[in-house]
């Protein structure tokens, strides 16, 4: 009898298993749509092994943004554009991340990423998010996130010329002269029950930049041959990012 219970005990467990890993391969991987329409520099190499690493697929996209296109992605993903979002596109991202959806935006400077000209600040609002005008630039100051909900410990990040963030739940901030925590960096915002948004006032750490080796406030202004960024954290702070906006 007992022989014959642990038999059928063990079955059971073996059904469930199996029918776990059957359901785990039948659930498609998030879909990332990363924007490429827009004059944006190509992504580079590390997000495809990062996207890859956090169980999602990321995808070029180079054609207009609708509700259509979006349909079947979990993020959208908006790095310093250069040209300008139409009224259609914006209220396509706004409707995305209202129906569930999450976003992305990665800015800079203004002679990299023109504010107005773009209408990134139009796609922001409606989700209570604003991107400010350059802050005063200095060179190679850095930028902290604190360990929260986003991320799990405080990550040391690059940061050389931006912007501020106003609304959302602050969780990163550029780093003054002295070394404290100053302007926002970067801030979230959790819209209806699923719909996500971030929003980076300089674009540095998407591109994995920051090393161990940088010292803060030293090299060339503006020249990035010449300077060696401080901000070593930028892959573990873009995976958890990227893990929170997908989950």
């Amino acid at each position: 009898m007992k022989i014959a219970a642990t038999a059928a005990v063990l079955m059971s467990l073996s059904a469930t298993a199996f029918e776990a890993t059957t359901a785990a391969l039948q659930t498609p991987a998030p879909r990332i749509y990363a924007d490429q329409a827009h004059g944006q520099a190509p992504y580079v190499d590390a997000y495809k092994p990062l996207a890859t690493k956090i169980g999602a697929e990321i995808v070029g996209a180079s054609g207009p943004i609708t509700a259509d296109s979006l349909r079947g992605y979990r993020l959208v993903i908006v790095r310093v554009p250069g040209l300008e979002y139409t009224a259609d596109e914006r209220a396509a991202i706004v409707d995305f991340v209202r129906k569930g959806g999450s976003l992305l935006l990665a800015f800079d400077e203004e002679r990299r990423a023109p504010l107005a000209k773009t209408g990134v600040n139009e796609i922001i609002a409606p989700l209570g998010m604003k991107l400010t005008d350059d802050t005063e630039y200095l060179h190679n100051n850095g930028a902290i996130a604190k360990k929260g909900v986003i991320h799990a410990a405080d990550r040391e990040l690059p940061f050389s010329g931006g912007r501020a963030v106003e609304g959302g739940t602050p969780f990163a901030w550029q780093l003054d002269k002295d070394g404290k925590p100053g302007q926002v960096f970067a801030a979230s915002a959790t819209i209806g029950k699923t719909g996500k948004v971030i929003v980076l006032g300089d674009a540095m750490a998407t591109l994995f930049m920051g090393t161990p080796e940088g010292v803060r406030l030293t090299g060339v202004p503006r020249d990035p041959s010449r300077t060696t960024y401080w901000g070593k954290d930028s892959v573990v702070f873009m995976e958890e990012m990227l893990t929170w906006l997908i989950k």
